[in-house]
């Protein structure tokens, strides 16, 4: 009776263990099944949303960045706007301006136009020049989200000979506003530039 009792419990034991066994085996593969359901839920998740750059925090004077990139053609309005320029047909500017379009120069100046006044005074203003090349290398179209506003950043190489026949050369950076397509406003800036920097920017193509 002892052996068979022995026996007995021995089986009861093993199949005791068995059972644990599986329990801890099930357990374990639940365990895994949940890491990588949620791995590739996360994986999901971040192909679905990519990371959004946070916007640091800066003082409440900046009031214009929020920005992304903007509307490609606007580039081809302002490059076009040059060109019309360089070519001394100031009316076809206009098509590329606004019903008013107001111009705030290097020198300080503020010159705000019309539908009505804007062709003699372009005339007026490339009468100045017997040739002009604006060579823009750098065309940025970007859009504010925080006014919801359209602008082209323009880094020009400009070379000019007055009425005079005095040549002379400056590097601009003009920024211009749109709106619906058409140019609204613009800031232009004038900058110093160092000889070497001189240099290679007239190795610049004219187009």
């Amino acid at each position: 009776m002892y052996i068979i009792k022995s026996n007995t419990a021995i089986a009861r034991g093993s199949v005791g263990l068995f059972l644990f066994a599986a329990l801890i085996l099930s357990c374990n593969n639940n365990q895994v099944d949940q890491v990588t359901t949620e791995a590739e839920s996360d994986s999901l998740v971040s192909a679905a949303a990519p990371n959004v750059p946070v916007l640091p925090e800066l003082p409440s004077n900046v009031i214009l960045k929020n920005w992304e990139m903007g509307d490609p053609q606007h580039m081809a309005t302002v490059w076009k706007l040059y060109q019309a320029w360089d070519t001394e047909h100031p009316h076809d500017m206009i098509e590329f301006l606004g019903d008013s379009t107001i111009f705030d120069w290097p020198n300080g100046s503020r010159v705000i136009t019309t539908k009505e006044t804007v062709e003699p005074i372009l005339r007026k203003w490339r009468n100045n020049f017997k040739s002009t090349s604006n060579i823009p290398f750098s065309l940025i179209s970007i859009h504010n989200k925080d006014l919801n506003q359209d602008w082209v950043m323009a880094w020009v190489w400009n070379k000019w000979e007055t009425a005079q026949g005095k040549k002379d050369s400056s590097l601009f950076c003009d920024n211009w506003r749109l709106v619906n397509g058409r140019i609204v406003y613009m800031n232009s800036s004038e900058n110093r530039t160092s000889r070497s920097l001189s240099k290679t920017l007239n190795s610049i193509p004219s187009n």
